[in-house]
């Protein structure tokens, strides 16, 4: 009886330790992301603070390991989200162009520039996850995001649908994000982002992986 007590006491313990590593983390995330064009850093911050979770390295709330993560990953994180946003508004440009400009629309431009955007949002999917766990030149890391995000493509389709899943509801179903907006608030980023460590956690730890991954 008291070892079954024990047991549950530690479930719950570990339980409230990882709602209160969730909660910490998003709202880190989302304070960090203010200025906008720091998200990236933010992103691969909370991946670095979401892999110590999954390690169960226990660093308190995380406040401080949070921010060291930040200062450390500042450069190649918003080198890699400045260049995205550029990326993707060269490509919304495309899009405008075939749908809006040219008469008949453009179908060549516009699968185009669909193609190139998804492919975009898989090897960023990766790029702050390996921002987080490895010290690469950041053209290594960019090559290594495109070069994994295709050699993983079911984790990069599974993690794209949790990312699509968790965020659109809100913009599809916008009266449950007005009844449970709290959700996106507490966990809205978080839980993803721990959904896409635990999901590349493997994939990033294994030997042969590692031994691709370009060094400097």
């Amino acid at each position: 009886m008291k070892e079954r007590f024990r047991q549950l006491r530690a479930f719950f313990k570990n339980t409230l330790s990882f709602a209160g590593d969730l909660v910490v983390i998003n709202l880190l995330f989302a304070f960090c992301s203010i200025p906008l064009f720091t998200i990236g850093a933010a992103a691969s911050a909370a991946y670095a603070g979401m892999f110590r979770t999954l390690q169960k390295k226990d660093t308190g709330l995380g406040i401080r390991a949070f921010f060291q993560d930040f200062k450390g990953v500042f450069r190649q994180a918003t080198a890699g989200w400045l260049l995205q946003l550029l990326c993707l508004f060269i490509l919304a440009g495309d899009i405008w162009f075939a749908v809006v400009y040219s008469e008949p629309d453009n179908k060549f431009f516009l699968i185009f520039a669909i193609v190139i955007a998804a492919i975009l949002f898989f090897a960023a999917i990766w790029f702050y996850p390996l921002v987080a766990r490895f010290k690469n030149g950041f053209g290594t890391q960019v090559k290594n995001a495109f070069l994994i995000a295709f050699a993983q493509l079911p984790r990069t389709l599974l993690a794209f649908l949790i990312w699509a899943l968790i965020l659109g509801i809100p913009v599809l179903v916008f009266d449950l994000f007005v009844y449970l907006g709290w959700f996106w608030l507490l966990c809205g980023f978080s839980l993803p982002m721990y959904l896409t460590a635990k999901l590349f956690r493997k994939t990033l730890k294994l030997e042969a992986v590692e031994e691709e991954l370009e060094q400097d």
